[in-house]
Formats: C-alpha cells, structure tokens, sequence
C-alpha cells in the first residue's frame, strides 16, 4: 500500500528537488548561530525539541535563485535559516513556520527563496517545533521548477479543503434541523479535521494570521471521540441490541480521553496521542462496520466501503515518517486526503439512508392513502361512503343541497336471484349516475340501498330528476327491468342545522316513495 501510495505521489512532486547532504544536531534551547552544534543525530525526534541542521552544497549556474524548504511535514513550530561562505561569514536568512509570523511567499508553504553566485555555501537550519508530524528534511529546488512542482498539493489541499467546508455547512444544517447525534458528531468530526488541516498545511496562519500551533493534533484527540460516537450511533449500536461492540465504543471512548488528559499535560505527545488515537478509531469503526455487515444491515456494507478507504489511506498517513523521493506532498496531505475520501464515501452512505427513510415515508403515505380510501369509500360500489358525506355536508355552502335517494326492489333481485345479482345492480347504479352527474354532484352511498347526491348550489336540483330517471332507464334496458328509485331534495336555505337537513330530505324521498307505491 505504501508503494502504491508513493507511485501515485511522485508525478506530483517531480524529479528536480536536491537533498541537502548534511547532519542534524540537538541543541539546548539557548543556542544561538553561529555557534558550533555538538550533538549530533539522525534525524529529529517526533516528540519536538531545538535542533540544529548543517549542510554545505555548491550553487553553479549564476543569477539561479533558489528556494529552501522542507520535505514529508508541514506542520513546524519554527525554523530559521543562515546562509554564510565557506569562511562562515553569514550572507542572507530567513525564518518562518506555524509560530512564526513571518510572511510565507509560496501560499500554504515554508519555501524561502535565496540568490547567490555560484559558488559553495554552508547551510544552517534552526528548528524548534513542540513536535512533528513526520521528519522535516531540508531540500533545495530552482526557483521556476518549485513554483510548478507545488501545484498539485496545493490544489490537493484547496479542493480536499474546499469539499470538507461544504459537506460541513450540510451536515450542520442536517444537525440543526434533525437533531440527531449522527449528524452532530460527524459535522464536529469534519470541523475539527478542518482546523487541523487548515493549521498543519498553512492555510490558517496564511489566510487568518492564527499561528497557534496546538492546532496541529489537538483538534484530531477531540475529532476521534466524535467518530467513534458517529459510528456506534450510524450502525445503531445500542446497549441493549449489541452489548459488546456498545462496551468496545465505551472503552475506546475512555482511552481517547485518556490520550486528550495525557496530551494536555504533555505538550510535546499531541500529535502521539493523537496518532494512537486515529488508529483506534478507525480500528472500532472497521470491527463494528464488519459485524453489523455479517448480520446483513445494508447500511453497514456501504459504510464498510467508506471504513475501509478511510483505514487503508490513513493508516499510511499515520505510520509514514519519510516519503523517500517526495518533496512537495506532505504527510499531512495524504492525511487530509483520507479524511476527504472517507466523507465523500459517508455522504453516499447518508445519501442511500436518506433514500431508504424516503421509500418508508412514501410506502406510509400509500398506506395512509389507501387506509384514507378504505375509511372513505364504499368497498361494493366504490362510491364515496357514510363518512365521506358527513366531511362533505360540514363544507356545504348555504346554496348546496341534499338529496337522499332509496332503490326500490333491491331486497326482490336479493332474495330471487342472490345477493350476487343485488351487488350487480348496486355497481350498474352506481357506475351509471355518477358519470351522469359528473360535476353536478357527488353520488355516496350511505348504506344497504340508500344513496346520496350532494350539490353545492340548489340552482342544480332542477337537473337531478331527468339524471336519475335516465340512470334508471339504463338499468331497465340492461336486465334489471323493476330497478327502481325513491328521492327526495332539500336545500341547506331550507333549514337551519345540518341534522334538520337530513331530516328533510328523508321525508321528501319517503313521500316520494308512497307516490310511487314502492
């Protein structure tokens, strides 16, 4: 993985950058150039501390400017070049770092740039930084290759910047409006990341002049709690559902503070704790993504794709010291860029949830749909039923009316040819005057053989007699030739409560019925 990693890194880098040759020192706090360092040493101690680097290289090409910098780590205290003769007369220098606030002429980078003739030079770097990320070594490019070779981490680190702002801003809102703690630690797990990054690559202290370097680490001890918090709470980890990984979360969570108690009163283990921090986290949110696959919880097998990428790229970036042949990728970039993986992998994973509450949402609205159907219409005939008319007469205006209509012969068909033969002429009834009224009324059937028109406006009535008697000629002419109705109108004018309406309307259909001798 290592070697994939650095295959892809280095078109990013290009092959121009020289190493300095040369020797690091550690250094007591009150060492000042151009006294000579004793102490020599590998290389400098990811824990921090003061130390000194010698180097002498040779300039050959005249008027070439060239720029200094360092390689693997971005995230230092401070640093303070010297440049002197081979006679150890100092010609030029230059500082900077997190802490210091100098003005960085690369955006988001550490190169100072120098002019010298040609000639042989010695190179004396101070570093102090409280700790390191990876080990800072010096290296030298020309002034127009370095402008190009820096490119692409930039825009590594702008885009990966840009979508963990965004993805923030909508998870927040998310937070803001569902209230649901998988939000909530998931937008604090990408503003943290946020603030670690921005610090370590520079763009904090470039664009805000914030040059607090407890920013690098210190954010990513609090990012990890909410992650493991994240995790148990996407893949529903309960106590009561799934006891051990919800004591596994528990015990992660402890050793997180414990790594945040240690880190605050050891200045220089932040960014240990915080490394061991990142791998127990994603080591808990791999097991718990793993289990809860097996059990078949479809959500866990695309968060398992997202755990994985995540695992895979960080576990790079915290275990990488010294990217052999890299100069302007940092390890805080491949960091940044695991980060940015897993949360565009966790939106498709909040994208399919949020897919899936959808299709429950509208699976229930076509349950209540058809529950609202079922409660409303009448099962026979379709028809809209008792209760449907009780909606209907409570929104009658004062010019509607009612009219209750009663089919006669209905108990004849029933008991002569079966109640089959009933519920044809109920259908063939229904069917028939509804398409006649149309927009004139609306048919309901109350009950047995008991119907009822509503019209919103009693200028309608007038239209209402041929309808029926032509719905039931239709029905004569198609077998049943004794169907028969019985009705009777009443307008809303005509009274003044709903139930004196009904009642009127009875008693015309039941005068109506005795004319007819049903």
């Amino acid at each position: 993985m290592s070697l994939l990693l650095l295959l892809l890194l280095t078109p990013l880098s290009g092959a121009a950058q020289q190493q300095f040759v040369g020797q690091w020192y550690k250094v007591n706090p009150d060492w000042h150039f151009p006294e000579p360092p004793t102490n020599a040493i590998p290389a400098p101690s990811l824990t921090g501390g003061h130390f000194v680097y010698h180097a002498v290289f040779e300039i050959r090409h005249p008027g070439e400017t060239i720029v200094i910098d360092f390689k693997n780590a971005s995230a230092l205290g401070y640093f303070h070049h010297y440049l002197a003769d081979m006679a150890g007369n100092l010609l030029l220098t230059a500082e900077g770092g997190i802490e210091s606030t100098s003005k960085n002429a690369f955006f988001m980078r550490h190169g100072r740039e120098f002019q010298l003739p040609p000639g042989q030079y010695q190179l004396t770097t101070e570093l102090v930084s409280p700790y390191f990320i990876a080990q800072p070594e010096p290296y030298w490019d020309t002034l127009s290759h370095y402008r190009q070779a820096i490119k692409w981490g930039n825009v590594l680190t702008l885009v990966s910047m840009g979508v963990l702002l965004s993805l923030a801003v909508y998870y927040g809102i998310l937070a803001f409006l569902r209230k649901r703690l998988t939000e909530i630690t998931y937008t604090f797990f990408i503003l943290m990341n946020l603030l670690y990054n921005g610090t370590a690559l520079l763009v904090t202290p470039d664009l805000f002049n914030i040059h607090w370097f407890y920013f690098v680490g210190g954010p990513i001890l609090l990012s990890n709690c909410a992650y493991v918090l994240f995790a148990k709470h996407l893949l529903q980890i309960t106590a009561s559902s799934h006891p051990r990984l919800n004591n596994l979360a528990k015990l992660c969570l402890l050793i997180l503070m414990l790594l945040f108690v240690v880190a605050l009163f050891q200045h220089n283990l932040v960014i240990e704790c915080a490394r061991y921090g990142v791998g127990l986290m994603m080591l808990y949110a791999l097991i718990a993504a793993l289990v809860r696959a097996f059990e078949g919880y479809k959500i866990a097998y695309f968060y398992l794709v997202a755990i994985v990428a995540f695992f895979v790229i960080g576990s790079f970036a915290i275990s990488s010291k010294d990217l052999d042949g890299i100069y302007t990728v940092y390890v805080e970039h491949i960091g940044l860029l695991a980060v940015t993986v897993e949360v565009l992998l966790i939106g498709l994973v909040l994208g399919y949830q949020f897919a899936e509450v959808y299709r429950e949402k509208e699976a229930s609205l076509a349950l209540l749909k058809q529950s609202l159907q079922i409660a409303h219409h009448d099962a026979l005939t379709g028809l809209p039923n008792r209760y449907a008319l009780e909606l209907e007469l409570q929104k009658l205006s004062a010019s509607g009316s009612l009219t209750m209509l009663d089919m006669d012969n209905l108990k004849l068909y029933n008991d002569t040819y079966g109640h089959h033969k009933g519920d044809e002429l109920l259908k063939m009834f229904a069917r028939t005057l509804a398409a006649k009224l149309g927009s004139l009324g609306i048919l309901h059937r109350i009950g047995g053989d008991e119907f009822a028109i509503v019209c919103d406006g009693d200028g309608r009535l007038d239209s209402l007699s041929p309808l029926i008697s032509e719905a039931i000629d239709t029905l004569q002419k198609s077998g049943f030739e004794k169907a028969g109705v019985s009705y009777g109108s009443a307008c809303k004018s005509e009274v003044v409560t709903l139930s004196e309406l009904r009642i009127l309307a009875d008693e015309r259909m039941y005068q109506h019925k005795r004319r007819n001798g049903s």
